[in-house]
């Protein structure tokens, strides 16, 4: 069985700060976050494998999730080709991963998080909101095998402060 978790950032600081990738979150955001991770916690759910944008504000959002979840943090790694990507190259990188694990967790960025969680969960209401994470699993032992399988959708949450 393969379980994805598709994580939009947090709330950032305004679009003006350049380069784009320095943006942080904002105090909204860090508490989006963590309302995320908690009802991830609540719900049992925690990612073998967490890879990040390199961009800050992804990678903080990753951050509160791996220690609101007892992952440590040093292991969360580091994918610049989620930042500024789309979806077709996010799937390409997910059905290319090591099939050793189990659950993968993806801390990214719209556009391409919603368009792609749309596309696996084949349903066009998943707008990924800051911080909204899709859990999704499939009835497969192979990451480059879940298109041929139907997605099952475990959670849509959206994060509310």
């Amino acid at each position: 069985m393969k379980t994805l978790y598709l994580l939009r950032h947090g709330q950032a600081e305004p679009k003006q700060i350049e380069p784009d990738d320095t943006r942080n979150l904002t105090l909204t955001g860090q508490k989006e976050s963590l309302l995320t991770a908690e009802k991830l916690l609540k719900e049992g759910l925690r990612p073998d494998i967490i890879l990040s944008s390199h961009a800050n504000r992804a990678h903080q959002t990753a951050q509160i999730v791996a220690e609101t979840l007892a992952y440590p943090v040093k292991n969360i790694l580091i994918e610049r080709d989620i930042y500024y990507t789309d979806e077709r190259s996010l799937l390409d990188l997910i059905t290319g991963y090591e099939d050793k694990y189990a659950s993968l967790m993806i801390a990214g960025h719209n556009p391409s998080i919603s368009y792609l969680a749309k596309i696996l969960s084949k349903n066009q209401s998943h707008d990924m909101p800051t911080a909204g994470v899709l859990v999704l699993q499939w009835q497969t032992t192979k990451w480059n095998d879940i298109l041929n399988h139907p997605a099952k959708e475990i959670l849509y949450f959206e994060p509310e402060v």
